[in-house]
C-alpha cells in the first residue's frame, strides 16, 4: 500500500507541476487527483476501522484469521487498484499537455515505469 501511495504523491507533485503551467485542462487534472486521493484516504481509514472489526470478531470466534485476512486484502487491493488509476490518470494528463517543465516530464515518466511494474 506504501509503494501506491508514493506513486499517488508522485502524480500529485506531477499534477501540481502541471497546475502550474495555468491551463484549465490542468488545473482540472490537479483538482481530479485532489479529490481522488482523498477519497482513497478516506478509504484507508475505513479499512483501519474495519480492520480492528475484524479481529474483534476473530478474538470472538465469529470469524477465523484466514477470513479476515482475505477480506482485507480484497478491499486493500481495490484501495490499491484505484490509486493506481488515479495516479496514471494524471499522469496521462499532464504527459499531454505541451506546457510541462522537463523536471516534471522526468518524474511523471519515472512514476509511469513504476505503475508499469506494478500493473505486471
Amino acid at each position: 500500500m506504501k509503494t501506491k501511495m508514493t506513486l499517488l504523491a508522485l502524480a500529485a507533485g506531477a499534477a501540481l507541476a502541471l497546475s502550474g503551467c495555468g491551463t484549465d485542462d490542468a488545473q482540472k487534472a490537479a483538482d481530479r487527483l485532489q479529490q481522488q486521493g482523498q477519497a482513497i484516504q478516506q478509504r484507508g481509514r475505513a479499512l483501519q476501522d474495519k480492520a480492528r472489526e475484524l479481529q474483534q470478531e476473530v478474538r470472538d470466534g465469529k470469524i477465523t484469521a484466514q477470513q479476515a485476512a482475505r477480506e482485507l486484502s480484497r478491499d486493500a487491493n481495490g484501495i490499491q487498484r484505484d490509486a493506481v488509476r488515479a495516479a496514471d490518470d494524471v499522469i496521462d494528463s499532464a504527459q499531454q499537455n505541451g506546457n510541462v517543465p522537463d523536471e516534471a516530464k522526468d518524474a511523471m515518466n519515472d512514476a509511469q515505469r513504476q505503475l508499469d511494474e506494478l500493473n505486471r
